[in-house]
């Protein structure tokens, strides 16, 4: 899976590049249909926003966060695209569950 870090108005550190990927990776690692995921940072002034784009095999998800504090921002777009993920993966299963226990009832 290709993770993409990008800052808009300011320059990624090494260390919040790495605190991104690893809140990515540890969401993502539970969805084996992505393919990437692109997270965009931006600065301005004294606001932070975090952005994720997933994309994957019939997935397109965003989400996003604005706060003052930058890891605020990524904890809280990770928590969204985390919820949004485990609902679109919690409908496909279910559909399949529901099939299977009903040709177990017949």
């Amino acid at each position: 899976m290709e993770t993409i870090v990008t800052g808009r108005h300011f320059e990624v550190s090494d260390a919040l590049k790495n605190y991104v990927n690893g809140k990515i990776n540890s969401i993502i690692s539970e969805y084996h249909k992505i393919t990437s995921a692109r997270v965009v940072l931006a600065q301005e002034k004294t606001r932070a926003k975090a952005e994720i784009i997933i994309h994957g095999k019939h997935i397109n998800y965003e989400a996003d966060s604005e706060s003052f504090d930058m890891h605020r921002s990524i904890d809280e777009a990770v928590t969204k695209i985390d919820k949004q993920l485990s609902k679109h993966f919690d409908k496909v299963q279910d559909h399949h569950k529901i099939y299977k226990t009903e040709k177990l009832q017949e």
